[in-house]
C-alpha cells in the first residue's frame, strides 16, 4: 500500500483559505512519560499534488447522512460547497495500546487539531462521531488564530475525548481479531466540518473512515471528494 502524507487544503486556483496541518487522537500518561497515537496525521508537507486520488461522494455519503443537530448530511454540505473543501481520510488505527485500567485516572485521552490560514478568521470546528450513518455524539469548538512566525495558526490542543469514544475503543479492543474489529469500524465514521463563524461558509470538511492497522503505527491515505 502507498501511504500519503499530505496537507489537507480547502483551496482553489485563486484562494487558499484554510489548511489542515494536524488531526490526531491519543492516550497519554498524565505525567507525560508516554503517549500512544490511535490516529496521527501531522505534517508540514506542502499539498500540491494534482493527482490526489478522487472518490465519488456517492460511494460514502450514506455513512454521514443524519445528525441530531439538524445540520445537513455530508451530501448536502458537499452540494452547498465549496466542493474543493471536501476530503476523505482513511485511517488505519493503531490499537496496540499500553496495558492500563480504562477507568484509571492516570491516563488522559485526547485529540489535537491544527489549521493554518492566510487571513484572520474566527472558525467553528464541529466534530461528529457517526454509527451506521447517524450522528451519535458531537463536539463543537470555536478557535481564533495565533500569529506564529508570520503564520496564522489555529490550535485545538489536548481536547478530551468523550466517554462514548473511550468506551468504543475498549469495546473494539476486546473483539477477537482484526476481521471483527473491521466489521465494526465499517459502520463507524467521523465527520469534521470547519466553518467561518462570521459567514457560515464551509472552510474545510473532512470525512474519516477507519480500519485496524496491521502494524504498530497508525497510517492514513487522503482522497479528494468529487461528485456530479
Amino acid at each position: 500500500k502507498q501511504w500519503y502524507q499530505r496537507r489537507v487544503r480547502a483551496s482553489n486556483s485563486s484562494e487558499q483559505r484554510l489548511k489542515m496541518l494536524r488531526f490526531n487522537g491519543y492516550m497519554e500518561k498524565r505525567d507525560r512519560s508516554w503517549r500512544h497515537f490511535f490516529v496521527d496525521l501531522n505534517t508540514e508537507t506542502e499539498f500540491s499534488d494534482p493527482n490526489l486520488e478522487r472518490i465519488d461522494i456517492e460511494k460514502i455519503h450514506d455513512k454521514f447522512k443524519e445528525f441530531p443537530s439538524g445540520e445537513g448530511s455530508l451530501r448536502e454540505l458537499f452540494h452547498a460547497g465549496p466542493r474543493q473543501a471536501f476530503f476523505l481520510i482513511k485511517f488505519w488505527v493503531n490499537l496496540n495500546t499500553p496495558s492500563v485500567d480504562p477507568k484509571g485516572t492516570d491516563v488522559f485521552y485526547g485529540h489535537d487539531n491544527r489549521y493554518e490560514s492566510t487571513e484572520r478568521l474566527h472558525i467553528k470546528v464541529s466534530t461528529k462521531a457517526c454509527s451506521f450513518g447517524k450522528g451519535v455524539v458531537e463536539k463543537t469548538q470555536t478557535v481564533t488564530p495565533v500569529a506564529t512566525d508570520g503564520r496564522l495558526i489555529y490550535d485545538v490542543d489536548k481536547s478530551p475525548l468523550c466517554d462514548y469514544l473511550i468506551s468504543f475503543i475498549y469495546k473494539l479492543k476486546d473483539l477477537p481479531g482484526a476481521i471483527l474489529m473491521n466489521n465494526v469500524l465499517e459502520n463507524f465514521t467521523i465527520l469534521q466540518h470547519v466553518t467561518d463563524v462570521d459567514t457560515g461558509e464551509t472552510l474545510l470538511c473532512v470525512a474519516c473512515m477507519f480500519e485496524v492497522s496491521e502494524t504498530n503505527e497508525s497510517q492514513y491515505s487522503i482522497y479528494r471528494l468529487v461528485g456530479h
